[in-house]
């Protein structure tokens, strides 16, 4: 690819937000990108943590392989902070790209802060940080460590926007009755301003430097729109038998404001970036507006906002037009970015190159680590276990890490890596029923069947008699081969009429286990009239048509799981036996040889595909 591209982030962006305000056109911005280019859903990876997920973005890694684990950190005074670019373990695109003699401009990036790489010209995420008190103008300098190089700050110091900029005039646009909220009570107001003076001051720092600055690569996130649709839902997306208190009527229009700013932000850095740039918008996550309730000042369950689809839309002289993508995921963008720039991916990335968003399709090549490249020296995977400072805030900190870092190694299968951390979790913090549930399935994973009976004899003292109960002790039966125990204890299962998510799902795998195709549709349905964007349901629902002799059923459920997690072995490897059953011997072919990509040490698929016949489809 020639020329250059403009990759920008807004947190918690969601279609089914963006996508009514696209059609009534207060979103032209957005709207000529998705008609001029490629867009779909980004699913995510866990945790929602948008640090974590930001430097998954740009580095092609998850959170166990790349170490920022957190937003914040404490520091020696006890105070927290954001998260510093020595806590990232991995290269980054502006490293890779600046090996190879391109120049990066980067804005407002979690773990950004102090970095030192070559070729890049950066503004840390804490620049937008009140050095001074209210009152006080102008603030003193930015915290040491916001630029690269220093001496940007004689151009950038003195434009940073306080939330004092922002001021009624700015506040009616978002919120046209505001005199009538009690401050006093109604603190809102107060964090709107500090959520726009950031986002603001992060346009203005990548305008000035897309104005002044060399580049090839320039990355920018935005993160107020997070927060918004979490403390600020319009009245009309809470669902029926949800109790909206009547200030929100007041707030109504500040999330789709914020949305028609962040277009006219998004336009005025296209301009500056050229019509030759190629434009990247992603969000690493989405935002679940409906159904929260709103318990005062936030909903009771901090993560129950966010949703695991973000949005995902691209512009540029070879980009398709028009076209939609799916299966896109976060751990997709480095590896899509690298060729754009006709550059290897890196052989530790798990993610791909979205090679359907190219007009001419590009040549795809893998070559050893970035790291090793760049002179970064491979770290153990195994996590620090040791809190950083002896006081209670970082020992919270710590915990709240190492919970993070288990979440996104059992959800990537490095259940070695995950089990120290959650065996001194769960030691010292055995009430704690998450961590010993999660030390019971990483126990089951690595085969070791005497400590999960003992965790989950620990974990069963603490829950009454239930769902939560049986699901365990069913799976600890089924993994000790003892089926007929197993059966009892899904019996019993089924006439609890399990409804959460986690438990359809978890009895769906104790159903394939035990080849009940029947009951493991039933399960699979269940779940996606909960959740239609479930690709574990729609795996589990392929398995059993394919069992019970629907293969074209299959396929179409299959090619759904596929289409909403394309990280998904198994879908591939049921998608090209319902093929192959159609006698479709071609489009199974290249359904093996996309699962072999994503894991090419599966033996099974290996010799699988070594036994599709080579014949035209049809």
């Amino acid at each position: 690819m020639s020329g250059r591209l403009l990759l920008v982030e807004w947190d918690a962006a969601d279609w089914k937000v963006l996508h009514p305000l696209i059609d009534a056109g207060k979103m032209p911005v957005l709207n000529q990108l998705v008609e001029e280019g490629v867009s779909g859903e980004l699913s995510s990876v866990q945790p929602l943590v948008p640090a974590m997920l930001c430097t998954s973005l740009i580095t092609g890694k998850r959170a166990w392989q790349h170490k920022v684990c957190h937003a914040m950190e404490p520091s020696q005074d006890g105070r927290m902070a954001t998260i510093p670019a020595t806590a990232r373990q991995t290269s980054t695109l502006w490293q890779m790209l600046g090996q190879t003699g391109k120049r990066s401009l980067v804005v407002g990036w979690p773990a950004s802060h102090g970095e030192k790489a070559g070729n890049c010209v950066l503004v840390s995420d804490r620049y937008p940080e009140p050095t001074a008190g209210p009152g006080i103008h102008p603030w003193p300098p930015a915290k040491p460590g916001t630029y690269l190089p220093d001496t940007l700050r004689i151009r950038l110091d003195t434009a940073r926007s306080s939330p004092e900029h922002i001021d009624a005039s700015v506040i009616s646009r978002y919120i046209p009755g505001w005199q009538q909220i009690d401050q006093k009570r109604d603190h809102r107001i107060g964090q709107l301003r500090l959520y726009l003076a950031a986002d603001y001051s992060y346009q203005t720092a990548m305008m000035e430097l897309l104005k002044r600055e060399a580049w090839d690569f320039a990355a920018v996130r935005f993160p107020a729109l997070g927060p918004i649709s979490q403390f600020f839902i319009p009245p009309h997306l809470f669902q029926p038998g949800d109790s909206a208190p009547p200030e929100f009527e007041l707030y109504k229009g500040v999330l789709s404001m914020t949305c028609r700013i962040l277009d006219n932000m998004l336009h005025q850095l296209i301009t500056l970036a050229g019509k030759d740039a190629t434009i990247m918008l992603v969000s690493a996550h989405g935002a679940r507006i409906q159904g929260i309730p709103a318990g005062g000042f936030a909903p009771r369950d901090q993560e129950s906002w966010k949703s695991p689809f973000g949005i995902f839309a691209v512009r540029g002289p070879n980009i398709a037009r028009d076209t939609l993508v799916y299966g896109a995921s976060v751990l997709d963008v480095a590896p899509t970015i690298l060729t754009c720039f006709g550059l290897p991916i890196g052989d530790d990335m798990e993610g791909r190159a979205l090679i359907e968003a190219f007009r001419t399709t590009p040549e795809i090549t893998r070559a050893a680590s970035w790291d090793l490249q760049i002179g970064i020296q491979p770290r153990s995977n195994v996590k620090d276990l040791s809190p950083p400072l002896d006081h209670p805030a970082a020992s919270a900190w710590c915990r709240e890490s190492d919970w993070h870092f288990v979440q996104s190694a059992m959800e990537a299968g490095r259940y070695a890596e995950a089990l120290p951390v959650l065996d001194r979790l769960f030691r010292e913090f055995p009430e704690q029923l998450d961590v010993g549930y999660a030390l019971f399935q990483c126990q089951l994973a690595l085969k070791q069947l005497s400590g999960a009976s003992d965790t989950l004899e620990v974990v069963l003292e603490s829950i009454p008699a239930g769902v939560a109960s049986l699901l365990p002790r069913a799976e600890l039966a089924i993994a000790k081969g003892n089926f007929n125990e197993t059966r009892n204890l899904v019996e019993e299962l089924h006439r609890l009429k399990p409804t959460h998510p986690s438990a359809l799902r978890r009895l769906g795998l104790l159903l394939l286990r035990l080849r009940e195709w029947n009951a493991l549709e039933e399960i699979a349905n269940q779940a996606l009239n909960i959740d239609e964007r479930d690709p574990i349901a729609w795996l589990g629902l392929a398995a059993a048509q394919l069992r019970k002799e629907k293969p074209k059923a299959a396929e179409e459920s299959a090619t759904r799981a596929i289409g909403l997690r394309y990280f998904l072995p198994d879908a591939h490897f049921i998608l090209a036996r319902a093929l192959v059953a159609q006698g479709r011997w071609l489009e199974a072919r290249y359904a093996m040889q996309a699962l072999l990509k994503i894991q090419p040490e599966n033996r099974v698929a290996a010799n699988y595909s070594k036994r599709i016949p080579v014949k035209p489809a049809g």
